[in-house]
């Protein structure tokens, strides 16, 4: 799959050896979102344990994630998300099949474009593609841009948990959405 939104951008599937500019990417939009509210040493360690590229890369080659990349008109990526079916998820998500989001980033200068809803609606689209009845992610209680986003993509909060970086603890919120069959 490859989506091209009125030549501006692009939206695809990753395969393994996407794995380096996926680390890359990931890194550089944890940091521009975060960076300022997660501090060094921790923020370099978090970076290294979650997007090394081999484990990235195990993950495209074991079928059970999926990765989406946006790309803009020169091929330069700008966003991303990550995907998993996901056997138990948190209370409050309600549904027989459901899917996790586990990462969704857009480049700041690439946001209020359309980049981020398109990249969710491929991600609706994977999802109902495998059979799942509901979607859910993550979202720090802290990002209320991020918050309302999801909201407008029609996710409700449903639940709470933990998020561990080092000794800082960060309260977040569980939000999901039904996935209609089509």
């Amino acid at each position: 799959m490859s989506t091209d939104v009125s030549g501006t951008f692009s939206i695809r599937y990753c395969h393994g050896g996407d794995a380096e500019m996926l680390a890359g990417l990931a890194s550089r939009l944890f940091v521009e979102s975060y960076g300022p509210t997660h501090p060094e040493p921790e923020l370099s360690r978090y970076l290294a344990r979650s997007f090394p590229p081999s484990g990235i890369r195990a993950a495209l080659e074991s079928g059970g994630d999926v990765f989406l990349v946006a790309e803009d008109a020169g091929g330069k990526p700008i966003g991303y998300a990550s995907m998993r079916v996901s056997p138990e998820p948190p209370a409050g998500v309600q549904g027989e099949r459901a899917v996790e989001i586990m990462r969704f980033y857009v480049d700041t200068v690439s946001q209020g474009r359309g980049v981020g809803a398109a990249v969710m609606e491929e991600c609706f689209e994977d999802a109902a593609v495998r059979g799942a009845d509901v979607i859910w992610l993550q979202v720090w209680k802290e990002a209320p841009w991020a918050i309302g986003f999801y909201a407008r993509m029609g996710f409700t909060v449903v639940g709470s948990a933990l998020f561990y970086f080092g000794e800082q603890i960060g309260n977040d919120h569980i939000m999901a959405r039904p996935i209609l069959q089509r």
